[in-house]
């Protein structure tokens, strides 16, 4: 059946600009894996637009996304061995790709349901904070956050920081335990 489908799914990726993509469990190995290809990709993009801080900023957001999922799943099986995670692991997606002369760094994971209030409302505040509001709270949460307490909301910040337009994001139900958590940030 794959066969019949991956002429439909690769036409699908060139005309949504996807570059890179990666489906499935996210380990540090294959993150650094896929990094080296992304850099790889953006030093052969040698166009106008192209400079170092936004390749800079494309690989941060692509790391800050990956780390996420990797991060979240690792917390989840770490609590229940026996979670549905282990099996929910593999429908993890990350997709770098370009439209409209801008790259977008795309992910997808499954996430508790439980987690989405906190993790909308952190998006929200994020979303309606302006560049220099941005850069402050940035500054003052690596100022008063433990050595090992960064993850509070930091990375989205960051790549708040580094968007070139808001923070685009969407859950959809799986069942009633789980959503698929959609991030997408335009560079």
């Amino acid at each position: 059946m794959i066969d019949q489908k991956i002429d439909s799914i690769v036409r699908e990726m060139n005309h949504l600009g996807v570059i890179i993509s990666f489906n499935g469990s996210f380990t540090q190995k294959i993150i650094e894996e896929i990094g080296e290809a992304i850099k790889n990709y953006i030093e052969q993009d040698k166009t106008e637009d192209m400079d170092e801080k936004k390749s800079y900023d494309i690989f941060s957001i692509y790391i800050e996304q990956s780390q996420n999922i990797k991060n979240y799943f690792y917390k989840k099986v770490t609590y229940n061995k026996e979670s549905e995670f282990v099996k929910l692991a593999f429908e993890s997606i990350i997709v770098i790709g370009k439209e409209n002369n801008h790259y977008y760094v795309c992910s997808g994971n499954i996430i508790d349901n439980v987690d989405i209030k906190e993790l909308k409302e952190k998006i929200e505040y994020v979303n309606s904070q302006d560049k220099v509001q941005l850069r402050k709270c940035y500054k003052e949460k690596l100022k008063n956050s433990r050595n090992n307490d960064l993850g509070a909301g930091l990375g989205l910040i960051d790549m708040a920081r580094k968007s070139s337009g808001l923070l685009k994001y969407s859950f959809i139900e799986r069942d009633e335990n789980h959503s698929f958590f959609i991030l997408r940030v335009s560079i």
